[in-house]
């Protein structure tokens, strides 16, 4: 018989907190390249798991940047990835 734990929500908004992390570091310009893009990593859990972080970037508005990280682990999280957000204004600040 196969159980199937759910997604470890507190390991993958620690995930995505990680990769948000690293964006923060870089500029608005770089932010405005993923405009349209997307980024894939693998990502091996300390469960053992292995996790999808995908980031990409949308028009906010007013110039603004919002960097999605979206996060499953290839199970059923897949159709409803956990998601964190972050927003970038053209200034390099960014909305709390």
């Amino acid at each position: 018989m196969l159980i199937r734990v759910g997604l470890n929500k507190a390991l993958a908004a620690r995930l995505a907190e990680e990769r948000l992390a690293e964006w923060r570091r870089l500029d608005y310009a770089r932010w405005r390249l993923m405009l349209d893009d997307s980024e894939l990593r693998q990502v091996a859990g300390e469960d053992g798991k292995r996790y999808s972080v995908v980031s990409f970037a949308v028009d906010d508005g007013d110039g603004r940047v919002r960097m999605v990280v979206a996060i499953d682990d290839g199970g059923w999280s897949a159709f409803s990835p956990l998601c964190r957000d972050e927003i970038m204004r053209p200034d390099g600040s960014l909305i709390d």
